[in-house]
């Protein structure tokens, strides 16, 4: 898997906030064994999302975090099976 994240409003929300709504956030999904399909976890003021398309062989991502209903982080990733 390749992925590119980035903060985009460095004003809202610093690095350590985004690690933490990223671990609570993947860890719930985890719990489902599954990391494909969709996923959405509020948690107060944020809300992390993720949307994707494909399957294990082949797939295309991105998951962003809100708070107050703006766009504060986000990330692209792609990957699949090596064969």
């Amino acid at each position: 898997m390749n992925y590119y994240g980035r903060i985009l409003k460095p004003e809202s929300i610093i690095a350590e906030e985004t690690g933490k709504i990223l671990k609570q956030s993947l860890s719930q999904l985890y719990l489902e064994n599954r990391f494909l399909g969709g996923y959405q976890f509020v948690d107060g003021r944020d809300t992390y999302f993720d949307t994707n398309e494909g399957n294990l062989e082949t797939f295309t991502g991105k998951e962003w975090i809100e708070r107050d209903g703006a766009r504060v982080y986000e990330l692209i990733y792609h990957g699949g099976l090596i064969k």
